[in-house]
């Protein structure tokens, strides 16, 4: 099964991971989440992900919450010589949900594809489809 790592600044990883598992209805299994601090320094906070990685037979998916962040600069220097593990940016609920339901049935690679297909597919102007019918 692929290993999902939320890695995003403050809280979010964990508040993220608590929403989907009132979703669910259960806490999903083998997820893990690290949250980066304003002060955190990247070499360290890699050292950390770089640890969870370790353990990633199937492979990883790391999901960051914005690109050219602490949080993705942490993720893609813990990642850069796994080749089994992908970095996706963006995360929202759309994509976490996507990944619970199919890391047992997906590579890394398809998942992380999948991922980042749903969570495009997710972001949409309300109003503009909704409210004013087009």
């Amino acid at each position: 099964m692929v290993k999902i790592i939320l890695v995003t600044h403050g809280n979010l990883a964990r508040e993220m991971l608590n929403t989907t598992a009132q979703i669910i209805g259960k806490t999903p299994d083998d997820f893990a989440t690290l949250s980066i601090a304003a002060a955190s320094s990247v070499e360290a906070e890699a050292a950390k992900l770089k640890a969870l990685l370790s353990d990633c037979p199937d492979g990883a998916v790391i999901l960051t919450d914005i690109f050219g962040g602490s949080a993705t600069n942490v993720a893609l220097t813990a990642s850069k010589d796994n080749p089994k593990c992908n970095v996706i940016t963006g995360l929202n609920l759309s994509m976490l949900l996507t990944a619970v339901n199919n890391r047992k049935k997906l590579s890394a690679k398809e998942l992380a594809e999948k991922i980042e297909a749903d969570g495009k597919r997710a972001v949409i102007n309300a109003t503009e489809l909704l409210i004013k019918g087009l």
